[in-house]
């Protein structure tokens, strides 16, 4: 079956007609009213043509289905529905539209960009806090992949989400990306955001002003709730049996509850029974200090932003003194490129333990030569023995300008020092190994990409 233009308006009427019981007056308006139009019928395929992109994956995400079975009611058979992006389709609408205040996404950018920006607002939300800033590693795979898995169905899987680990590993980061997909992809969405101690103020306040009922309708009729640094809630009963209260409205109706702690649920001293049981009810997933190359990652990424960089030997010597967490790694790094930009010069990787005011002395006790030579010959598949030898094998001379490399600029021997750790008198040797490492990193992003993968064994 072809349909004719006529045909199509008429169908596409008696569509937005249904759509319209099944969606908020605010969403019809502004992404299917003025927004849509039936481009063609044939067979089973219907196109649908949309102005932008904004709308195609705003009706994408939550109204394809929809349309598909509205489509199928109607027309009595299966349909499969796809949109298409033709502005052309909608110039009568824009010159319509000009001079209106109503809701409309032909400037889509710019007003889908307003609401995203005040609902993010409203919820507390940090606008840089999104799926894509965060560096994902060995340390936080699994916390990352609950966390988009709820993102894509809330309330539907890992409900509660419970994240804990120690201070700045990125718990907050992880649980705003959540709420910032959910709040892109529907502003409309009721998100909160907000530490333990905001929900008790907010719940004493409350109480004092004599406003119970608005405070537990402000967290009850909420489709996504997080509350950080819930371990805290331990010290306050009242607050426990408020929040248990308001946990049993939002999971029953099946709406997403997110919490961040610096403990697992079974280690919160003073935490009722009732409550651990529903923190443990859904999924908890721990985040753990970034390893070395997480380190690396992040301090990369963070360093494309600046319009002065960093060279990346100081970003790695950063990240391998600086091991608690994200934060106070980002604030050595602000702090070496504040410096490098008040003075104007260069930093090198040798000036940054003086900066940072870290003592170099305990790395040392931690990290021997003989660990070093000995993970290079793990990682590379030779005898330990064989790289102190006189041994001039192809196979064996490459780990062992990797060993004096690392034995150089990990633990900032001298020349002689280094050349003496892998069996050798003359210092020249140790030269010429560490400009070779330094061009072969440079040119060989595999190779480098290796080197990492060696330090992040020796320096976690």
């Amino acid at each position: 079956m072809v349909a004719g233009e006529k045909e199509l308006a008429k169908l596409w009427a008696l569509v937005k007609n249904s759509l319209q019981r099944e969606i908020s007056s605010k969403q019809y308006k502004a992404w299917v009213e003025k927004s849509t139009k039936l481009l063609r019928f044939e067979e089973n395929k219907v196109a649908v043509a949309v102005p932008n992109s904004v709308v195609l994956k705003w009706l994408s995400n939550n109204a394809k289905f929809k349309i598909a079975r509205i489509l199928s009611q109607l027309l009595g058979t299966d349909v499969i529905v796809e949109f298409k992006i033709t502005p052309s389709a909608f110039r009568e609408y824009k010159k319509r539209d000009k001079n209106s205040d109503t809701v409309s996404l032909f400037d889509p950018e710019a007003k889908y960009s307003e609401q995203v920006k005040k609902a993010l607002e409203k919820a507390q939300i940090h606008p840089k806090y999104t799926f894509e800033n965060f560096i994902v590693g060995k340390n936080s795979q699994l916390a990352y992949a609950a966390a988009a898995a709820v993102a894509d169905s809330l309330g539907e899987t890992y409900n509660p989400l419970f994240i804990y680990g120690s201070v700045g590993v990125g718990k907050t980061h992880l649980m705003q990306a959540v709420a910032h997909k959910v709040i892109s992809k529907d502003p409309m969405r009721k998100v909160y955001y907000c530490s333990s101690e905001t929900f008790l103020n907010e719940m004493v306040d409350s109480i004092r002003k004599g406003k119970t009922l608005d405070f537990r309708n402000q967290y009850r009729q909420l489709d996504l709730l997080l509350i950080d640094d819930i371990q805290f809630i331990s010290n306050w009963q009242s607050t426990q049996d408020e929040l248990f209260h308001t946990f049993n409205t939002l999971y029953n109706a099946g709406k997403q509850i997110i919490f961040a702690s610096d403990r697992p649920p079974s280690e919160i001293n003073g935490l009722a029974d009732r409550l651990k049981s529903r923190f443990e009810g859904g999924m908890v997933v721990d985040i753990l200090p970034p390893d070395f190359e997480t380190r690396v990652a992040i301090l990369k990424r963070y360093n494309e932003t600046k319009h002065i960089k960093l060279p990346d030997a100081v970003l790695e010597r950063i990240a391998v003194l600086v091991v608690d967490n994200v934060r106070t790694l980002i604030g050595a790094y602000n702090k070496a490129h504040s410096y490098m930009k008040l003075t104007q010069s260069e930093i090198s990787p040798d000036e940054i333990e003086k900066l940072l005011g870290i003592d170099q002395a305990s790395l040392q006790r931690k990290l021997t030569p003989q660990k070093i030579i000995s993970s290079v010959a793990s990682f590379f598949g030779v005898q330990e023995k064989d790289l102190k030898s006189k041994s001039r094998s192809a196979r064996v001379v490459l780990p062992r300008q990797v060993s004096m490399y690392l034995i150089r600029t990990l633990l900032h021997f001298s020349l002689e020092e280094t050349a003496r750790a892998l069996g050798r008198k003359d210092h020249t040797t140790v030269l010429h190994a560490i400009e070779k490492m330094k061009y072969l990193q440079a040119e060989d992003k595999e190779f480098a990409q290796n080197i990492l993968r060696i330090k992040g064994k020796l320096v976690r």
